[in-house]
Order: C-alpha cells, then sequence, then structure tokens
C-alpha cells in the first residue's frame, strides 16, 4: 500500500493488487490473465505463464506456504509453475514470509533456498534460520514491529 501514487510499472498476477494499483495514475499497470485461482484471486496456468514468458521485471515478489532446508514449496501445482515463471521473468527475485512457514514443506517444491535474491521476514525468525538464509546467498531482510499496530 505504500508504493501506491509512486511512478512505477506493476505486472502481476493478483486482482487484489491490480485493484489496489488501478486506480493510481502514476501506475502503468499489466495485469496478467489466466484461470483465477478462487482461493486468493491469483491468476494461473498456461495462459499466464505464456504471457510471463514474453515479459522481462526488474523483481517479483513471492510469497511461499513452507520453507525447508531443502527449499521454498507452496501448496497448489499451478500456482507453483506460474511463481516459476515468475521468477525467470525477473532479474530480482524476493520472498516475502512470515515465520510460521519455516520448517513446514507444502506440496510443490518451488525452489532451492539459493534460487532467490532476497526475502523478507518478521521479526520471530530462528537464527538457526537466520543463517541458513544467508549461508544460501540470500540478502535477509528481518521486519520489526510497525507503528500501525
Amino acid at each position: 500500500r505504500l508504493l501506491v501514487g509512486r511512478p512505477m510499472q506493476v505486472v502481476t498476477n493478483s486482482l487484489p493488487v491490480a485493484n489496489l494499483f488501478a486506480a493510481s495514475a502514476m501506475t502503468d499497470l499489466v495485469l496478467i490473465g489466466g484461470y483465477v485461482y478462487p482461493r486468493t484471486g491469483v491468476t494461473l496456468g498456461p495462459y499466464a505463464d505464456e504471457m510471463l514468458s514474453s515479459l522481462g521485471v526488474q523483481r517479483t515478489v513471492l510469497s511461499v506456504g513452507g520453507i525447508t532446508d531443502e527449499g521454498f514449496y507452496n501448496s497448489n501445482l499451478l500456482l507453483v509453475q506460474t511463481e516459476q515463471a515468475m521468477m525467470r521473468a525477473a532479474d530480482e527475485v524476493i520472498v516475502v514470509v512470515d515465520s510460521s512457514k519455516f520448517g513446514r514443506r507444502s506440496l510443490s517444491p518451488l525452489c532451492e533456498l539459493g534460487d532467490v535474491d532476497r526475502m523478507v521476514v518478521d521479526n520471530d525468525v530462528t537464527e538457526d534460520w537466520r543463517s541458513k538464509i544467508t549461508a544460501a546467498g540470500v540478502n535477509l531482510v528481518v521486519a520489526g514491529p510497525t507503528d500501525n499496530g
């Protein structure tokens, strides 16, 4: 929400994110098409993947359902395929996750730990996981509490 109103180009497969930026005259918005996954409001599948294969973006921001020593996971096979297409389209891959996802495996593997460039996590992440993430070459950003409540 802090980015709304700033001049930028946004490419997203998320209907909630698209709605957030749609009214901003400062934003060039590209909405990726495809099957809409009703649980999260994101577009997935072969049409989304095909569109992403023709694009190049500075960074992609992803969420995941689980993180183990082997890597990142998500709960939907089509979502994982589309997120992998997003990763191929991006110069920088950022994963935003809360600490409850660490040590949890989900249905489908997304990528190895070292395949992402940056991870943003809450300050409840353990020292053990901080060490594992940085040892994998990932720039770890620990977000603290905000004044917003």
